[in-house]
């Protein structure tokens, strides 16, 4: 009777110790008729969700934001490449010449009332082309050729040693509809951007009550300061034919301007987010928590 006592303690042992691990991995058991891996959720993120107001995931049936459509992708843009999470925008050509973007139709009004702001992205720079343009909006009068928003990278090449420089020179470039414009310059001492061939989250924040302005990049500030004159984003108001690109500098597209350093970004990018807000550096920490884990789980 002993034995038989001992017997049946060690099968409910077995058999516990079983559905402990068929939890833990969920995919272990036969639940699936078909025998196939079930279909894995994708989290939703969460940060300052409610002033987020364009979303490019890339991903199938998403919508970029609120009178924000698809019009379609030209040249060698891809959607369907491998992006940080799921699918990406790549420009599958690897040269900042070769036409690549993505076009979208902006309904009147969309943009309107942003003053405060995020930029963030999830950017993959190619080595040899690193540069052009990666979100800009079209607006400005014709022969103008700057677009009213624009984020651009550029690569400065080689040395006269002819050894590549391990940084990335650019600029972000804003303007705000009435001819004001700001540049930041992005030059070899933000050692950040000494990333090729792999993704790295960059971010973006400014104020205009104060017109700060705040660089991160994987989470981390390294630059911080204020634009004079400020900035006012809630001149954006556009007429539904105007168009918002990614990928590419519109006033370039559209045929405003001919200079080829106004060209297309040549590298991957993913979850390109605008918030009408500037998230502090805990917010921008936690969405990349956030979209890091989402990454993860895939």
């Amino acid at each position: 009777m002993k034995k038989y006592f001992l017997f049946a303690a060690s099968l409910l042992m077995l058999a516990s110790f079983s559905s402990c691990k068929d939890k833990e991995n969920p995919d272990s058991g036969t639940d699936d008729p078909t025998g196939g891996t079930p279909e894995v959720t994708r989290p939703e993120v969460t940060t300052a969700k409610e002033n987020l107001v364009l979303h490019f995931g890339f991903e199938a049936g998403e919508t970029p934001g609120k009178g924000v459509a698809l019009v379609g992708s030209k040249g060698s843009a891809s959607l369907d490449g491998d992006g940080y999470i799921g699918k990406g925008w790549t420009n599958t050509s690897g040269n900042n010449l070769t036409e690549a973007y993505t076009k979208y139709s902006v309904a009147s009004g969309a943009l309107a009332g942003i003053s405060d702001v995020t930029f963030t992205a999830w950017v993959k720079l190619k080595e040899d082309y690193a540069k052009g343009a990666i979100l800009s909006l079209n607006g400005m009068p014709a022969g103008f050729d700057w677009p009213l928003f624009i984020i651009y990278f550029d690569n400065p090449g080689v040395n006269e040693d002819s050894v590549k420089w391990q940084q990335v020179n650019g600029r972000l470039v804003f303007h705000d509809g009435s001819g004001n414009e700001q540049n930041l310059w992005l030059d070899n001492s933000d050692p950040a951007f000494a990333k090729y061939g792999s993704w790295f989250h960059f971010a973006f924040t400014y104020k205009a009550s104060t017109g700060e302005w705040a660089l991160y990049v994987d989470g981390v500030q390294i630059r911080a300061a204020e634009f004079e004159p400020k900035i006012e984003f809630s001149n954006l108001v556009l007429p539904a034919s105007d168009a918002l690109y990614v990928g590419g500098w519109s006033s370039f597209i559209e045929g405003f301007s001919s200079a080829d350093w106004q060209s297309f970004f040549a590298g991957s990018l993913d979850e390109i987010r605008l918030y009408d807000k500037a998230l502090s550096e805990s917010e921008i920490q936690a969405l990349r928590k956030e979209e890091v884990t989402i990454a993860l789980d895939q």
